[in-house]
């Protein structure tokens, strides 16, 4: 009897948690979909009168309207107001990630199932730029930029990341989980090494690449110094159009908070699509047989 008690205690504790991190999480997007429906007047004054249902669908387009004039960007030599910001960051989230995929898996592979001079020393000094601060890399970055002519283009801001530290060591630690016995009856079928990690290894990582994924197009989807440092007006990405809204004399709330709810959507759809993949691609590697 006390167990079964102790047992419905600790759901409910457990219930309350969830439903106050759900709330935590849920009522910043809610107050983002209410303001955006605002005029600016009603969004100041929901500072001292919280107005907790949304405007009208009529004032949504309007400041709309608004932001798509503000915003001078392009998307493919298109000016497309704010509509061209979110073009060009999945556009070079996309891009990035399909890139970062490839050296990740392929830099995964070779630390987890090859033996080379220095592997351990490599490995570690390649985690070890995880420490290292964006603003640190700003200056060397663009200076870098500069001499090989990429300021002002979406390699500017995808190259740099390619090799991500934290996808190399993800990839590696799933790696480690293949049998070797399956790769050598591969290599013992005539199968070369590109064709050994091809055709052998990566398709049974599906799961931790969509996993991946998400972490990656996340990362270049909230960059944000450095493509405001690289990139001109013109190829703003959307952390840096968002900024450009504040301005010295004003801020355009009303705007902000359309901008700020329509760069939710490709993320959210994104997330829907891998959901399934995402928690075991993550855990895939954390446990060893």
């Amino acid at each position: 009897m006390r167990d079964h008690h102790r047992e419905f205690g600790w759901k409910l504790v457990t219930y309350a948690f969830l439903l106050v991190a759900v709330l935590v999480t849920l009522v910043p997007l809610y107050w983002i979909v209410v303001a955006a429906t605002l005029n600016e007047q009603a969004f100041l004054a929901a500072a001292s009168d919280p107005q907790l249902l949304p405007g009208s669908l009529a004032q949504f387009f309007e400041n709309f309207n608004a932001l798509q004039q503000r915003s001078p960007t392009e998307f493919l030599g298109h000016e497309l107001g704010f509509l061209a910001a979110i073009g060009n960051s999945v556009l070079v989230g996309a891009v990035y990630t399909v890139l970062s995929l490839v050296l990740c898996s392929m830099g995964g592979f070779a630390f987890a199932k090859y033996e080379f001079k220095y592997k351990e020393p490599i490995f570690y000094a390649i985690l070890a730029t995880l420490v290292l601060p964006i603003q640190l890399l700003v200056i060397p970055l663009f200076l870098l930029m500069s001499r090989i002519g990429l300021t002002n283009t979406y390699w500017a801001i995808i190259l740099p990341w390619a090799a991500n530290p934290l996808g190399i060591f993800l990839m590696r630690q799933n790696m480690q989980s293949i049998p070797d016995a399956l790769l050598e009856s591969a290599r013992m079928d005539g199968a070369t090494e590109f064709q050994v990690f091809y055709r052998v290894a990566l398709p049974t990582m599906k799961s931790s690449l969509a996993a991946l994924a998400i972490v990656l197009f996340l990362f270049q989807w909230n960059l944000f110094l450095f493509p405001l440092v690289i990139l001109g007006q013109d190829k703003y990405t959307i952390p840096v159009a968002i900024s450009d809204l504040v301005g010295a004399q004003r801020v355009y709330y009303d705007q902000i908070m359309v901008a700020a709810g329509l760069s939710i959507v490709p993320i959210f759809l994104l997330f829907l699509f891998l959901q399934k993949y995402f928690v075991s691609g993550i855990l895939a590697g954390s446990v060893k047989e």
